[in-house]
């Protein structure tokens, strides 16, 4: 049987052979006569970047293939070449690829059979009518260059030696560049999306020391889906074949180019300072996972190199590329006060996106650089995660302090890409042989630190604004009187709030209208900005002649931290844009204080449309075992004509050693009508060891985006901040329970019988009741639970939950009955059982009063038996037995 297929091989390849490769054997396509080749001079030749002018080699009647592609990646275990074959079936029926193979003879000689890459490997036959393209690799060894390289095209004929028959050769030009030329657009697919590739720069870098190149690479996007990474390596390689790994640049974080969209992606790589920059070239390559080896994809012939400058001269705007989107920035302005041997610096630096799409921004490091070298961090968080929208503009506040005995009229912003962070970038790069056999070195793994704009700031002093000192500023709006009439530092939660109170006085001897503002506030070198806000009493924006407003900036920040010197900004706000209204810094310390009211004192709220005034009701404290509970009755009486909204209130406790804990606040959140009262209780949890005596409640106005809140809103902030002395007590349960007091809510109860059946389990209990309520006050939600508490002859207890309102009705002469069980009660003969109210809230009680009653036993009825007689009861007494 094999003797017999082995026959019909031969039989079918020496057919093969004779029909389809005699008339074409030994002979070779070139894409010139050889003759032509070698009489053109180095100095003439044109390059040449494609492979079009090799003619096709027909393998049969029917196929045809041609070489389109070829490409060199260089690796450590030797440079890998690849070549694309475009096979071409013109038949009616498939044709199997099985007898067709292909080799590559190296300019020195060597012969190496290639094999298909992963992805074309599973390719065998060509459909009827079609073209199919199929690469192949070949490991070349240090070779580098594929001039005059031959791919040999082959088919099976056993009547050979060695059974192959060479069919025909490509030979790639003298005149081929394996890289694209200079400007030229070359068509490539990624992640098998068809787009237009073209290498448009190369800028190099000189910082600190270090050399870095910046590649710029335009896709446009051919196909009809969106193009994202496709995770391809690329690298730059000096004409002296070392070869660079690109990272992509944080300006080009966003790899996502849309269907028809041209984008600039920008690379960059370090590279040592002695390397020649011209005739480099950039290489894409892509990881083969099946061969476990990075195959070529396209290279480009870069355009010279330019040497960036960052300097931007005092008052000139500079634009940045980001995301092929421009934003252009601008040193607006500078000022500087002195602050114990240091010149303190404010600037304004004003963003804007002059492109066509948002555009996030990268969290670029500031410094200030003094001429004599020396280097000042500015510490800002107003670059994180900053995006602007098309036209956007931003103004950032920033500060620097300077020691005085530098000069301050030379001084320098630099703005620096990202480093350090989880977005700067990675650069590493490779060395490898040069084509001439020299090598160069190259840098190990760093982070791209690169410059993007040196400032120079132009020099002003301000002065240092003093609490309750009026300031004269000049704006183009008109004069101003600007006071601090206070600095205050507060506890809010696990954060402390900075209020600054600012007087705003009209000195024009016009009316001015102002514009929207918002308000900054930094402490230190901390900015503030992502909790500022800014609030203001006064609804109206026109200021008469002499006429005055107070606005307060608030910011929170934590407990523990320390600082100096606050800086209270007001900015105006244009559209999305903001510009410097005027600018405070102080160095004056911080209250952290409130004068307390004398108990029994109320104070008043006066924001219009809420004026009302507040004063403590009551406090209580519900004494636990670790804890106990502070809760607190505060009146809120409206002072308005109208039904209004009061003010949400914010409340917290401060001990007589200086403890804060944060109260939870129940209000009601319906309006109040002229001159009603609302009732606010406030609560919270403190140490048992806490003492209670020289308690304060401090309570506020909460607020949140520069507004007071209302019902259903959470604040942010607060303002206008008073302390009421408290007086808590710790209240005595009444002795009966003919009255008791659970606010608002009166009950008295007036009698209460307790009946068992002798000789059964369950003591029904009842009792007569009154329950009041007063409806003085608008209250929130009643959260009390009314625990009624049962203890039994024999000492043990039960508990019912009471719902007041509910299970007790509001009213008159109600009853109220329930049962109690226990197997003990059977020998029952008598005796007492006690009723005990108390109030339980948050988990925690306080007794409001017990007494205690008697049990009457009622003997239990003789049961009546089918014959008509009856059972004497023990004492006398007959009780009918129900069925």
């Amino acid at each position: 049987m094999l003797k017999r297929r082995k026959a019909f091989v031969l039989l079918l390849l020496s057919t093969f052979a004779a029909s389809q490769l005699a008339g074409i054997a030994g002979t070779t396509a070139f894409a010139a006569p050889a003759s032509t080749a070698t009489a053109k001079t180095a100095a003439t030749v044109t390059e040449v970047s494609t492979l079009t002018g090799l003619s096709a080699i027909k393998l049969g009647t029917t196929l045809s293939v041609k070489l389109s592609h070829v490409g060199i990646q260089s690796q450590t275990g030797g440079n890998i070449l690849t070549y694309t074959l475009t096979y071409t079936n013109n038949a009616g029926s498939s044709v199997n690829l099985v007898n067709y193979f292909s080799k590559i003879v190296t300019t020195g000689g060597s012969i190496i059979k290639g094999i298909p890459v992963t992805a074309d490997s599973t390719t065998k036959k060509i459909a009827a009518k079609q073209s199919t393209s199929i690469t192949y690799y070949a490991n070349i060894g240090t070779a580098a260059s594929v001039k005059g390289l031959k791919v040999n095209m082959y088919g099976w004929n056993f009547s050979s030696d060695n059974y192959e028959q060479r069919i025909g050769t490509f030979t790639v030009p003298s005149n081929y560049s394996l890289s694209a030329l200079k400007g030229e657009i070359r068509k490539v697919e990624l992640s098998s999306i068809p787009v237009n590739t073209k290498a448009e720069s190369v800028q190099i870098y000189k910082y600190n020391g270090k050399v870095y190149a910046k590649v710029g690479l335009s896709l446009t996007n051919l196909g009809t889906k969106v193009l994202t990474d496709p995770g391809y390596s690329l690298y730059l390689k000096s004409s002296g074949g070392s070869t660079f790994t690109l990272t992509l640049d944080d300006s080009s974080s966003e790899y996502k180019i849309q269907p028809q969209e041209k984008k600039t992606l920008y690379y960059m790589t370090e590279i040592p300072s002695y390397m020649n920059v011209t005739k480099m070239t950039l290489q894409i390559a892509k990881l083969d996972e099946g061969l476990k080896l990075y195959l070529p994809v396209s290279s480009y012939s870069l355009p010279a190199a330019g040497t960036a400058d960052f300097t931007v001269a005092a008052g000139y705007t500079k634009k940045i590329s980001i995301n092929s989107n421009i934003v252009d920035m601008k040193l607006a302005d500078a000022s500087v006060h002195a602050d114990n041997g240091n010149a303190v610096w404010s600037y304004q630096l004003t963003l804007k996106n002059a492109g066509t799409k948002a555009v996030t921004l990268p969290a670029y490091e500031l410094a200030v650089k003094s001429a004599e070298g020396y280097t000042f961090p500015v510490t800002t968080t107003a670059f994180s995660s900053l995006t602007l929208k098309p036209l956007e503009e931003k103004l950032i506040e920033l500060t620097a302090s300077v020691p005085l005995e530098l000069g301050q009229d030379t001084l320098e912003l630099q703005m620096v890409a990202p480093a350090g962070s989880s977005t700067s970038t990675t650069t590493s790069s490779t060395s490898s042989t040069s084509s001439n056999g020299s090598s160069e070195s190259s840098s190990s793994s760093s982070k791209v630190i690169l410059p993007v704009a040196y400032f120079k700031i132009p020099y002003s002093l301000s002065g240092n604004t003093h609490i309750s000192t009026e300031n004269s500023i000049t704006n183009s709006y008109g004069t101003f009187g600007v006071t601090l009439n206070s600095l205050q530092r507060l506890p809010w939660g696990s954060e402390d709030i900075v209020q600054a109170k600012v007087s705003i006085s009209n000195h024009s001897s016009k009316t001015i209208t102002l514009p929207a503002l918002t308000g900054v506030l930094k402490v230190d070198q901390t900015d503030l900005s992502s909790s500022s806000q800014l609030y203001t009493e006064s609804t109206g924006t026109v200021l008469a002649p002499g006429a005055s407003m107070q606005v307060s900036v608030l910011a929170r920040v934590p407990y523990t931290l320390d600082f100096s010197q606050a800086q209270i900004i007001l900015q105006e706000i244009s559209g999305t844009s903001t510009t410097q209204f005027l600018s405070l810094g102080t160095t004056d310390g911080l209250s952290s204080g409130i004068t307390p009211l004398a108990a029994g004192e109320s104070f008043k709220i006066t924001s219009t449309g809420k004026k009302a005034s507040v004063k403590e009701r009551s406090t209580l404290v519900y004494s636990g075992t670790s804890n106990n509970l502070i809760y607190s009755e505060v009146e809120m009486n409206s002072e308005e004509t109208r039904q209004t909204d009061l003010s949400r209130l914010y409340g917290q406790f401060k001990t007589a050693d200086g403890q804060y804990f944060e109260a939870t606040a129940v209000q009601s959140e319906s309006s109040t009508s002229p001159a009603g009262k609302t009732l606010v209780t406030f609560w919270a949890n403190i140490p048992a060891a806490v003492d209670t005596n020289g308690l304060q409640l401090y309570i506020s106005q909460g607020i949140a985006d520069g507004k007071l809140t209302s019902a259903g809103t959470a604040a942010t902030a607060y303002v206008n901040t008073s302390a009421l002395t408290l007086a808590p007590v710790v209240p005595a349960p009444a002795s009966n329970l003919t009255s008791v007091s659970l606010y608002p809510y009166t009950l008295a109860i007036s009698n209460s019988t307790g009946t068992i059946t002798s000789g059964t389990t369950s003591l029904a209990l009842a009792f007569n009741y009154n329950l009041s309520r007063d409806t003085t006050y608008q209250m929130g939600a009643f959260d009390h639970k009314l625990i009624l508490h049962i203890t039994d002859p024999y000492g043990q207890y039960f508990e019912k939950t009471l719902s007041l309102g509910t299970d007790l009705a509001v009213g008159t002469y109600g009853s109220y009955t329930t049962t109690i069980t226990n197997s003990l009660f059977k020998n029952l003969s008598g005796g007492t059982y006690k009723l005990t109210l108390y109030d339980e809230f948050q988990g925690q009680r306080r007794e409001l009063g017990g007494q205690v009653y008697s049990i009457d036993v009622v003997t239990k009825a003789a049961s009546t038996t089918d014959t008509g007689t009856t059972a004497a009861a023990g004492n006398g007494s007959t009780e009918a037995s129900g069925s």
